[in-house]
């Protein structure tokens, strides 16, 4: 929970963004329509093949009740509609949030970086500070869009998705969530080793951007001193850095995402195992209710599993911006050689 406690994200995000509560009440209703319309799957099957094994239970239970084809399709339509409305309102405000947050953000790192001496800046090849601007600003991004923020809606949504599940069955509910509880410690076992990879993966990365820009700048020199092939090795083997580290992490990465395409299929095995055992305990109307909500959860549930590692990476860049953005000079005491810490005056 390190970004709850960052001063830059309650800063610049929280702060300046009042409307985020109500973007995430729009991102929630619009997740409800998703699990009404899973419903309202059920419901036209008694309508249109008058099966009657009450596939509409869960609808009937909140008091809605369609009995005529014609205003199914009616209440069908206007749900999609409603749908795009609120999805369209809720992305379009919190990527517009997190792109104001980025631009500032990135404005406060160039005002940072521009005023500092010459002896300050030269002391890291200019290189290294490309990432921050490119591959770091991206990732920040992408940690409040779809961490934080998506995170805690889903979230929400899953908490209403499992009340209902436990008002319909007790029983299943607890087994599927027992199931999912079981399943929690394998991805932050997962979401914990990625760490030292992510790590890897960036710094050999801004290694060789560096490698590039030098090169390029240099460009003359270069090719007068005769040093492109040794400036080819260099590149040849920062490349294999980058390359080995790449492949570390997109292995760790795939089984990750692999378990988590598991995981809605996991959770309907251990359902339909207990029904086997317990045929009596259920009718099929209830069975159907039950997995149409369960599979309208189960992107949610994807999500959430996904959301600690987005925002584990978008603290990682976070960190290292802030790293530039607190970085002071280092001037030399008159009264000693120790070097001295000396505070930049406060920017207005």
């Amino acid at each position: 929970m390190e970004w709850i406690k960052n001063k830059t994200l309650n800063r610049l995000w929280f702060r300046k963004n009042p409307q985020l509560a109500a973007i995430g009440i729009v991102g929630w209703i619009s997740s409800l329509c998703t699990f009404l319309l899973s419903l309202m799957v059920g419901s036209f099957f008694d309508l249109n093949y008058q099966e009657g094994i009450s596939k509409t239970l869960l609808l009937e239970k909140f008091g809605i009740r369609i009995l005529d084809i014609s205003l199914f399709f009616g209440v069908f339509l206007t749900v999609i509609l409603l749908k795009f409305t609120l999805d369209f309102v809720e992305r379009k405000s919190i990527n517009y949030s997190a792109e104001r947050l980025i631009s500032r953000l990135t404005t406060d790192l160039f005002s940072k970086q521009i005023h500092w001496s010459t002896q300050l800046f030269s002391e890291v090849p200019f290189g290294k500070y490309l990432l921050r601007y490119s591959g770091d600003m991206q990732s920040i991004r992408n940690m409040l869009v779809n961490g934080i923020f998506r995170g805690i809606r889903d979230a929400l949504f899953l908490l209403t998705g499992f009340l209902v599940l436990l008002w319909l069955n007790p029983v299943w509910t607890l087994t599927v969530l027992g199931m999912a509880l079981l399943l929690l410690p394998v991805f932050i076992f997962l979401d914990r080793n990625q760490t030292p990879l992510i790590l890897e993966k960036r710094n050999s990365k801004s290694n060789l951007i560096n490698l590039v820009t030098e090169s390029f700048g240099r460009h003359e020199q270069i090719r007068e001193n005769k040093l492109m092939d040794r400036t080819i090795r260099r590149f040849k083997q920062k490349k294999s850095r980058v390359l080995t580290a790449n492949l570390q992490y997109r292995k760790a990465e795939s089984l990750r995402q692999s378990l988590i395409t598991l995981l809605g299929p996991t959770l309907i095995f251990s359902l339909l195992l207990l029904i086997y055992f317990t045929p009596d305990s259920s009718t099929p109307g209830e069975l159907l209710a039950f997995m149409l909500v369960l599979s309208a959860l189960t992107p949610a549930i994807r999500n959430v599993i996904k959301a600690p590692n987005t925002i584990q990476k978008g603290m990682l860049s976070l960190n290292k911006v802030e790293i530039l953005l607190r970085k002071k000079e280092r001037r030399k005491s008159k009264t000693t050689s120790e070097p001295l810490l000396i505070p930049l005056p406060r920017e207005a």
